[in-house]
């Protein structure tokens, strides 16, 4: 029998874990539901969890004989940036799909298509997918862009304007792309935002525009459980490092970005109040623009100025 360590891995996926006892069974079962044949490498980067979670991954060891389960030692807690540094480490495969303990896939045939993609898009070293945003609270789902057929290419530049991966459980990843991540990445704090930022330095970047994962938002989680505000403030305290951390090639990217993000510190209703008075209005002229010759939407983009295109742009596709 093939002993694990000369196993040939495809895939890997990184089950990335904290307390999410209570969300970590809805995972599994998405994961475990996914149509692909194994070997499949399972990494569980438990992050020190003092609930039932690992207990409950346990009990999934056997059920299924594609995945093989190699858990990496949890009797500290790391927080989020080494635990990640260390699980992309493990992980063997051509490969790599993140699934965090508290969201969950959607569509038994997200791994696949990702895998195709990556199959067939030699200049993308990472596949994300559209996703829906669950708020607990609410028992709301909404989507994060439009909801159609293909896929979208973005860049650094794009996801500095705005985050359109939006999370870990997203995104499979070339490994050979992770490890091409400069490693002062793993000394200062960082998220799925400035990581993928570092691979679409060298890469492009495929998004699915079919919605197969859903990223929840509860009282728990490390992110979604922060004010506004603070939010606010810690994204912009972060950008000198990224900017550095990039070399300030974005340097100009990042720049505008931290002018909008003070602005929404000072203002953080505004932007939402304009957007939301101004929706109805959006919402007809996108009726009427389907019956404009395409000629003239051409010539009123080359003359508007940059910042109005950008915010019409935003206004465009919050209204979808």
């Amino acid at each position: 029998m093939m002993a694990d360590q000369d196993l040939k891995y495809r895939l890997s996926i990184l089950l990335v874990t904290y307390n999410h006892e209570r969300y970590i069974r809805q995972a599994l079962s998405s994961l475990f539901g996914q149509i692909i044949k194994g070997p499949i490498e399972l990494i569980i980067a438990d992050d020190g969890s003092s609930d039932g979670t690992v207990n409950i991954i346990r009990e999934y060891e056997r059920k299924d004989s594609r995945f093989h389960f190699k858990y990496l030692d949890n009797s500290v807690n790391l927080g989020i940036t080494k635990n990640y540094q260390r699980g992309f480490n493990a992980c063997k495969g051509e490969y790599i799909a993140v699934l965090e303990g508290d969201d969950y896939w959607i569509n038994p045939k997200k791994l696949h298509q990702q895998i195709d993609f990556l199959d067939l898009h030699w200049e993308c070293g990472l596949c994300s997918v559209n996703y829906f945003v669950y708020e607990e609270d609410r028992a709301m789902f909404t989507a994060r862009t439009e909801i159609k057929t293909g896929y979208r290419l973005i860049g650094a530049r794009d996801l500095i304007a705005d985050n359109l991966v939006g999370n870990f459980s997203t995104c499979m990843y070339r490994k050979s792309a992770l490890e091409d991540l400069p490693q002062d990445l793993f000394e200062i704090k960082s998220y799925d935002w400035i990581v993928n930022i570092c691979v679409s330095r060298k890469h492009l970047i495929g998004f699915l525009l079919e919605p197969m994962s859903v990223y929840r938002l509860h009282a728990n989680g490390v992110w979604s459980k922060k004010p506004l505000i603070e939010k606010l403030k810690e994204q912009l305290e972060l950008i000198p490092a990224y900017d550095e951390l990039t070399n300030q090639i974005f340097e100009a990217d990042f720049k505008m970005l931290a002018s909008h993000l003070q602005r929404l510190i000072i203002f953080p209703y505004a932007e939402k109040n304009v957007l939301n008075e101004i929706k109805p209005v959006v919402l007809v002229l996108r009726n009427i623009l389907d019956y404009v010759p395409p000629l003239l939407p051409m010539v009123f983009q080359s003359i508007i100025p940059p910042k109005l295109k950008r915010f019409l742009g935003k206004i465009f596709r919050r209204s979808c």
